[in-house]
């Protein structure tokens, strides 16, 4: 699964990582290679225990496989969403797109498919867990509002006509970054760059598998004054709908 040397990671993280993975051998492997790097890891075999372990260890991100004894890891990341606002990144062998959608449905943050080399591996977590830095959040206005979206930074809350949307962390991020730039086009190699940390590979599904998602949650609460729209070959852009 993994290359004999793990490319170092920043020692001055010291994030706190759950890692839901019944194959003891890969798990402590995978556990290894993070602790090497700074990451505090604890880990877990089974589904059924991940969500009361979320609760007692609080960690800051959950890499979770989708194969796993007791509830799987779909059961598992929606039940997570509940309460749990971190990032979960799956890391599994399921490689279909359905399954991909699936847990994007159920309120993942990333997709990873294995086998997958350290290099990947570190960047996605590393692009998982790079947030603002905490000035410039502290710069940001207390809300943005188009039309009946409100979307409020310093409490990571996002409102449809005056009714809160439950959103994943990168769900969040996602809507935060389209209203700070209503009205422009947020192209596909933006949003990678910005959101995932990665360059667009011309061909990933990521970004519109979320945007999809994004969607239609705001559209299930009655968005009608505000419009993710796509602009084919090129991204997404948010704009304000006139009134009929």
């Amino acid at each position: 699964m993994f290359s004999a040397q793990f490319p170092t990671i920043n020692k001055k993280t010291g994030q706190k990582v759950l890692l839901v993975e019944d194959d003891k051998m890969i798990s402590a492997l995978i556990k290894s290679y993070l602790e090497k790097g700074g990451y505090e890891v604890h880990q877990c075999f089974r589904g059924d225990v991940a969500c009361e372990l979320t609760n007692q260890l609080k960690p800051t991100l959950i890499v979770l496989d989708i194969c796993l004894p007791g509830a799987d890891g779909f059961q598992v990341c929606q039940k997570l969403r509940e309460s749990f606002q971190g990032p979960i990144m799956m890391l599994t062998a399921q490689a279909k797109d359905t399954e991909q959608v699936t847990a994007f449905a159920m309120g993942a943050d990333d997709y990873l498919v294995k086998p997958v080399s350290p290099n990947v591996l570190k960047a996605r977590i590393e692009g998982l867990l790079r947030r603002q830095p905490e000035q410039n959040v502290q710069l940001l206005p207390s809300m943005f509002q188009v039309g009946d979206l409100a979307v409020f930074p310093h409490a990571n809350k996002c409102h449809v006509q005056g009714q809160r949307i439950k959103l994943s962390t990168f769900e969040f991020q996602l809507i935060l970054f389209l209203i700070r730039n209503v009205g422009r086009v947020m192209t596909r190699d933006t949003l990678y760059s910005t959101l995932l940390g990665r360059s667009y590979n011309g061909s990933e599904r990521t970004i519109d598998v979320r945007i999809s998602r994004l969607r239609d949650k705001l559209m299930s609460q009655g968005m009608e004054k505000a419009m993710i729209e796509t602009v084919w070959g090129k991204g997404y852009i948010l704009n304000e709908q006139p009134s009929h």
